[in-house]
This record gives C-alpha cells, structure tokens and sequence, in this order.
C-alpha cells in the first residue's frame, strides 16, 4: 500500500506574527493515515455586500478590487494502522494533540489548536486550521483493509482558505523528512 502522509503542525498567532510548533507526521505519531484530505483549491467567494434601492434600476453592489473567500468546513476520513491494543490511547492523543491540549513534541514552545497542515496525495495544505467536530463512532475494520484496524471521521474548519501551505523538506540519512511547514506571513 503506497502511503501519502498528512503533516501537522500546531501554529499560534500574536496579532503580529505566527509562532510554530514541531511538523507532526500523524503516521509516524500516532499510527494514522489519511484516507483523504478534501482542501478546495477553488473554494467559494463571499457573499458581496449590495443596496437594493426603491427609486434606482439593480442593485447597488460593493465590489472590491480582490474577492473575498469564504472559510469552509471539510470532512475528513482516518484510518487507524496500530494495534487493537493501543487504539484508544493512540487517538486519545492525537485528539488532544489536534485540540492544542498536548504538544506535539515535547520541546515545543507553540502549543495551540490553531493547525497548519499539508497532505501529500492532494499537494495542498492551508493554515488556521480548527477541529470543528469529533465522529463519536469508531468503526473497526476486519478484513477490508489488512493494513488497517479502525476507521473514523473529523471535521475540520478551514478559516484562511486562500493561503498555501508548503513542506520544507530536508534529507537525513538518504531519507526526505519534512522539517518545517511554510507560508505566507511565515517570519
């Protein structure tokens, strides 16, 4: 099974500038794969502003120079690759790790749940990032998906729709790992 991983990062934000924690590869962590990670490339402009007035013809509509982007939320499906055994520990902390309770590594300064992340398969990856919603049922998967011991589902809310996220990646030992996730007001 060829495996596209999904990087995390827990990111804060003082008005100023974004500080950012450690680039959490969630396979390596906490022995989750992203089935799939539905980032709109093209998502929908926000609703513009207009006056209807009485005495004139049409509308009386404010049009800016750049048309804003409407946040949207994503749902997004997991698959679990650990042990029955260590399942409910595992996706305690990831879950925790999502909602800025733990950091994601130890050294950490930024512990938040404001998220940068990127996906492999799809190329793409957005900042400002919040868990909107945890599906409270776990499905287990028998025979399915032999790499594979439980499904389940998370929704997010992209709230900065148009940045783009990048992976910076470095190579140790003859092997590409990403370090940092980059982008736009990333000081």
């Amino acid at each position: 099974m060829v495996t596209h991983k999904t990087y995390v990062q827990q990111i804060s934000f003082d008005g100023l500038s974004y500080m950012q924690g450690s680039v959490v590869d969630l396979l390596d962590a906490f022995k989750i794969v992203c089935q799939d990670f539905p980032f709109k490339k093209n998502p929908a402009p926000k609703e513009l502003p207009t006056r209807d007035w009485a005495g004139e013809d049409g509308l009386d509509v404010y049009i800016p120079d750049r048309i804003p982007i409407k946040a949207y939320d994503i749902e997004v499906d997991f698959l679990y690759t650990g042990t029955e055994d260590s399942i409910q520990t595992d996706l305690n902390n990831f879950i925790d790790f999502l909602y800025g309770r733990i950091k994601g590594n130890s050294s950490d300064t930024v512990q938040s749940g404001r998220l940068a992340i990127y996906n492999e398969y799809t190329g793409l990856g957005r900042k400002d990032i919040v868990v909107k919603e945890v599906e409270p049922e776990i499905f287990f998967l028998s025979d399915s998906d032999p790499d594979a011991v439980a499904k389940f589902q998370l929704k997010f809310t992209v709230n900065d729709p148009t940045t783009e996220v990048v992976p910076v990646i470095a190579i140790y030992d003859d092997v590409p790992h990403v370090t940092q996730l980059n982008f736009a007001g990333n000081e």
